[in-house]
């Protein structure tokens, strides 16, 4: 009889931390050659991936060190090992403020993840198990009595009894009608073909959020000459992560007060509440009243406030970038308490102003795009309505601000999809069309929050799980290497808990 077989469709970071705490679970439990462990990775090496697998120094991490170790409940492991590898990283380490609080280029995170399943791959089988990597795409999923069989590029198919769901962050496929367009580029990842675009011609992207700010770091190391234009919706780039971030403890906008009012109004928490909250908490931070209309973005010139938070960051941050870090451990059991209706209202009210702040850019290339600015190379528009492609001429149409631009190479910066029906991904769109997932309203598919069990029709599907930002919807943080190991603990615990039952009986 063959041993029970769990597949992880995926990888990178989340498949890569699955299997490692997979494999250490089981070896613990004694339950390691009675259960074999797949990964399912198109990529050449396992880990590397589309974000990881970049060889360009300027595409950096926005995350410090000692929140990214891989390993369950050991957040340092990653500056831990920055440290033993001193004498090779180099200038692989940038924004240094020691080991452990260190911004490092995603590369360097690559070749650790490399490692890591390296290692663990090896020892997983000196010590019996078996396991595998199926180098191929995952294309669709049918469900079986056993499980499932997954069916994979070049017909063939693979047969497990439990699955997980790792497939990455989703590319976005909100242009369509422009994918087979010469001079288009669906994605900045991977970035080699954008290092095709001559250096001289002028380049434009969609979006100014962290994806564009990766497209402009491929440009910029690529010595580009050409103009570089961002159209995006709010013309809004990301805030400046600071050097030294003051270290700050919520006092109002806290889990206890959200539960207070769950436990004295017999409801959830509404956006606004939680809103209200979050100002009183700025204003205890910045010592008295904030002019809050001057704390509005939109409209103002992105170039002057780029130098203004550059400056900032220098300082140590405010309160509207410094909270949201503070709340990193909490924001995501806050978001739960959100019914679905408000957690809607706080994308459409909120999401732009959470994600500029939230989500920053490191220093080092803010001082960067900083230049392109003063050097009148970088432009950024804001208002866009739509982008067209003029097959007579060759050139992409943009609309924005009653005005039209166009543009001979268009780069699609607009970030992750959130909603299902806007994942690049033919095994996300077999999955929903064959009812194995259900889409979220707020993004995602659904899941049981504290299981990672895929959800559908109300009930958890007890050998199926799901990983990263596919389940945005449901848990908000799904961009933190940090929060997703955390997920998977609780989801191994879980799945290693099933198999040991079954293995009793």
């Amino acid at each position: 009889m063959s041993p029970v077989n769990i597949t992880i469709i995926g990888g990178g970071a989340c498949g890569i931390s699955a299997f490692i705490e997979f494999f250490l679970q089981l070896r613990i439990a004694e339950l390691h050659q009675q259960i074999s462990i797949t990964i399912i990775e198109e990529n050449k090496e396992v880990g590397k991936g589309l974000a990881f697998g970049t060889k360009q120094p300027g595409h950096i991490l926005n995350t410090q060190a000692d929140l990214m170790g891989i390993h369950f409940t050991e957040p340092a492991h990653f500056s831990d090992w920055l440290k033993e590898h001193d004498a090779s990283v180099g200038k692989e380490v940038v924004d240094n403020q020691g080991e452990l609080n260190a911004f490092t280029t995603r590369r360097l995170y690559g070749d650790y993840l490399k490692e890591q399943f390296e290692h663990y791959f090896r020892l997983a089988k000196q010590e019996g198990m078996q396991v595998e990597v199926i180098r191929a795409s995952a294309v669709s999923v049918t469900e079986n009595e056993q499980g499932f069989e997954i069916h994979l590029s070049g017909q063939q198919s693979h047969r497990c009894n439990y699955l997980v769901l790792a497939p990455g962050t989703p590319v976005a496929n909100n242009y369509p009608k422009l994918e087979d367009k010469e001079n288009y580029f669906g994605s900045p990842w991977p970035s080699a073909p954008i290092l095709e675009i001559p250096r001289d011609e002028d380049v434009a992207i969609l979006g100014s959020s962290l994806s564009s700010i990766d497209a402009i770091m491929t440009l910029a190391d690529n010595e580009h000459q050409g103009k570089i234009t961002l159209y995006s919706l709010d013309g809004l780039m990301p805030r400046v992560q600071s050097e030294t971030p003051s270290e700050y403890e919520c006092k109002v906008l806290t889990i206890s007060n959200l539960h207070q009012i769950q436990r004295e109004k017999l409801r959830n928490p509404t956006v606004k509440e939680m809103f209200r909250l979050f100002m009183q908490e700025a204003e205890l931070y910045a010592g008295g009243k904030i002019d809050w209309d001057a704390t509005e973005r939109t409209g103002k010139s992105v170039k002057e406030l780029l130098k203004e938070d550059i400056e900032i960051a220098r300082n140590s941050g405010d309160a509207l970038m410094n909270i949201p870090v503070a709340l990193r451990y909490e924001s995501s059991e806050m978001w739960k308490m959100l019914d679905d209706s408000e957690k809607l209202k706080f994308k459409k009210w909120l999401g732009n102003q959470w994600n500029t702040n939230r989500h920053c850019m490191p220093l080092v290339n803010a001082e960067r795009i900083d230049k392109l600015f003063s050097n009148n190379q970088l432009h950024v528009y804001a208002n866009l309505t739509d982008v067209e492609y003029d097959a007579g001429s060759g050139m992409f149409k943009l609309m924005h601000d009653d005005q039209t631009s166009t543009e001979k190479y268009l780069i699609n910066a607009t970030g992750p999809a959130s909603a299902v029906k806007d994942m690049k991904s033919e095994l996300m769109q077999n999955l929903a069309e064959a009812g194995l997932v259900e889409p979220e309203k707020t993004g995602g598919i659904k899941i049981h929050t504290e299981t990672m069990q895929v959800m559908k029709k109300g009930k958890t599907c007890h050998n199926f799980y799901a990983l990263g930002h596919i389940t945005n919807g449901l848990l908000l943080d799904v961009n933190a290497v940090w929060f997703n190991v955390k997920t998977i603990g609780n989801l191994s615990r879980h799945l290693i808990n099933n198999l040991t039952l079954e293995s009793t009986h």
